[in-house]
């Protein structure tokens, strides 16, 4: 550590040289400390990715090898408190060598080794020669092995790192000191973690249906997030689920009972954003009649949900990135610094570091310290039965009905759809099909109302009726009665308006008679854009997240066709 250059410092120094130094170290013991924690927690994303407590173990013993360089290192868990009785060895991880690990951290001779004082005293213990430390007289594996550097630092309750090197005397400088016995104090929250808490790596996230591998691994990921305090980045195609994952990280972590609050960013202006999220003072600009509160100081300590973070304006975006990196912010019209404490989790469903997205890179670098990503409904397709049970009996609920039945038939139908709009779609797609079978008088949800529900989504026509000389005769008749003198419609044409029916496409579109492709093409997505607009009430940003493009690709297209 360099000498503390304060001027206050060196004028107490002339006087009292003693008390100056011991401040001097005392900085610099904080220092050293500051520094080693920064160090320890460089191991937390491989300790957080260990999934047992062997494999927590095996992390503390590399990064403590890798940063003394000392021969022999273990790292031990009890059942137990090691120096009760019934303790027993239930993890080891170390360095094979002459010393044997049993005699070091056998729970019936552990009292009279050096581990033994650790665990009594709960802090480390450090010597750059054994062999001539009175404190380690008494050590059997000091006399037995000829010990000269040792260290143990202590791994929360019952968890011990050791370090020896049997042949070099002062192996372990201050540093190596300080950081290892960081590096103990992080792991033993993990340690400690795996002895009082049930697993829970294959519970499902609350509020999440899904049993699938691919949900497993989400839940995983997810409890292994909520833990920390930075921020999360939720990745996944619009319908997912990706709030219920933001909030079954908040629900797991340690803010669970602070505010979560959530924004669709793509949903408000650039003017209005700036003011939900960070607040505005009264007379802030035109219509600000009073203070208003942001999201960001209604959070407090809790979490900030911002869903489809892609669509934030430039200048919020700048803003956000000040939070994130400062953790302050200021109200709209108001100069005073305001402190977040909270979290921030974000989602988006495309692709943010595209050069023509638009958004700070140095944004999402911050966003994403951790990453999730949700899978779509057709990469989970076994999870399908169990969901589509969930979700209609959620909307039965919601009609008061005490009970529905979900045929099998209807029940396959829906597993071996495609899904593109994933949970959302399902959804709807039951909640259409309940409402036709309730219509019909029965609460058993059949193969029938699915079919014709997700016809009815899809723009389809039903199956048409077969032109029958019968149907024929009927048409004849009722053009007679309402048009007296038109000429009855001929076989010919009959046939025609058949096929053309069959065939599901307009005149322009049917394959048969297409001579222009480019233009076939054009007129192709001019009708699917046109038909997403209308399921979304001409919203343009819902209707590009829809059909999975950028709004301002969907934006061009339609300006293209405005013109011509």
């Amino acid at each position: 550590m360099s000498d503390l250059s304060l001027p206050s410092l060196e004028r107490v120094r002339r006087v009292e040289p003693r008390l100056a130094d011991a401040v001097q170290q005392d900085v610099d013991r904080l220092l050293r400390a500051s520094e080693a924690m920064a160090w320890a927690q460089r191991a937390l994303p491989a300790l957080l990715a260990a999934s047992t407590e062997r494999a927590v173990l095996q992390v503390v013993v590399d990064r403590a090898r890798e940063e003394t360089g000392v021969p022999l290192v273990w790292a031990v868990a009890w059942k137990g408190r090691p120096l009760a009785d019934g303790a027993s060895v239930r993890a080891l991880v170390g360095t094979p060598g002459d010393v044997e690990p049993g005699d070091l951290f056998d729970p019936r001779q552990v009292s009279k080794t050096v581990v033994g004082r650790v665990i009594e005293e709960g802090r480390p213990a450090w010597t750059d020669d054994a062999t001539a430390d009175a404190r380690f007289e008494a050590a059997q594996s000091v006399a037995a092995y000829g010990l000269r550097s040792v260290g143990c630092v202590p791994l929360g309750r019952s968890g011990v790192l050791y370090l020896l090197d049997p042949e070099q005397p002062g192996r372990f400088s201050p540093t190596h000191r300080a950081r290892l016995s960081a590096l103990g104090r992080v792991a033993a929250a993990f340690l400690d973690r795996e002895r009082t808490e049930a697993p829970t790596g294959s519970e499902p996230l609350p509020g999440v249906v899904g049993a699938s591998r691919s949900m497993k691994e989400l839940a995983d990921t997810a409890r292994a997030f909520a833990r920390v305090p930075w921020p999360a980045l939720v990745l996944g195609e619009s319908g997912t689920g990706k709030e219920a994952v933001a909030r079954a990280l908040h629900q797991l972590s340690p803010r669970a009972s602070e505010p979560f609050r959530a924004l669709n960013c793509g949903a408000i202006t650039e003017s209005l954003a700036e003011s939900t999220l960070f607040g505005h003072e009264r007379g802030a600009f035109t219509g600000a009649d009073r203070v208003r509160v942001g999201l960001l100081e209604e959070v407090g300590e809790g979490t900030l949900f911002l869903d489809e973070v892609g669509e934030l304006p430039a200048g919020v975006q700048t803003k956000l990135l000040r939070v994130l990196q400062e953790g302050v912010y200021s109200r709209v019209g108001d100069s005073r610094e305001r402190t977040f404490r909270g979290r921030v989790v974000a989602a988006t469903w495309r692709e943010l570091v595209d050069g023509e997205a638009g958004f700070r890179a140095d944004l999402y670098h911050r966003l994403a310290s951790c990453v999730l990503r949700v899978p779509s409904l057709r990469e989970r397709r076994s999870d399908v039965p169990a969901l589509a049970t969930h979700l209609l009996e959620r909307s039965a609920a919601e009609l008061g009905l005490d009970k529905v039945v979900l045929a099998p038939d209807a029940l396959h139908l829906l597993a071996g759809n495609t899904w593109h709009g994933n949970v959302r779609e399902l959804q709807n797609t039951l909640r259409g099909a309940l409402a036709r079978a309730v219509g019909a008088g029965t609460t058993t949800v059949e193969v029938e109302h699915v079919a014709a529900q997700l016809r009815a989504s899809r723009g389809e026509l039903a199956p048409p009726e077969p032109v029958t000389d019968t149907l024929r005769v009927a048409i004849d008749e009722a053009l007679a009665r309402s048009h007296p003198g038109l000429a009855p419609v001929t076989v010919q044409e009959m046939a025609e308006a058949e096929a053309e029916a069959r065939s599901g496409f307009p005149p322009e579109l049917d394959p048969a008679g297409v001579t222009d492709l480019g233009a076939a093409t054009d007129r192709y997505q001019q009708l699917v854009i046109e038909a997403a607009l209308e399921r979304n009430d001409g919203n343009r940003s819902a209707a590009a997240r829809e059909l999975g493009v950028t709004r301002q690709w969907l934006h061009r297209l339609i300006k293209r066709w405005e013109d011509a």
